[in-house]
């Protein structure tokens, strides 16, 4: 009998790091809280041990 595999979630620690041109950086963070992630691209930066310290969020049986 085969057995079924298992669905493995894990939580990765990252960041984003933004770069937006304003006159203050109040304005800039009102901009950083209305487009981050919808509008405005940001780069995503992962530690050299992120995929080593991934956290296992919780473990999904398959039927």
């Amino acid at each position: 009998m085969k057995k079924n595999k298992k669905l493995y979630r894990f939580r990765v620690p990252c960041s984003y790091f933004y770069e937006i041109f304003a006159n203050s950086e109040n304005q800039a963070r009102k901009i950083l809280l209305k487009g981050g992630g919808l509008d405005i691209e940001g780069n995503l930066f992962l530690d050299d041990n992120a995929y080593k310290d991934a956290e296992l969020r919780n473990i999904i049986e398959r039927k």
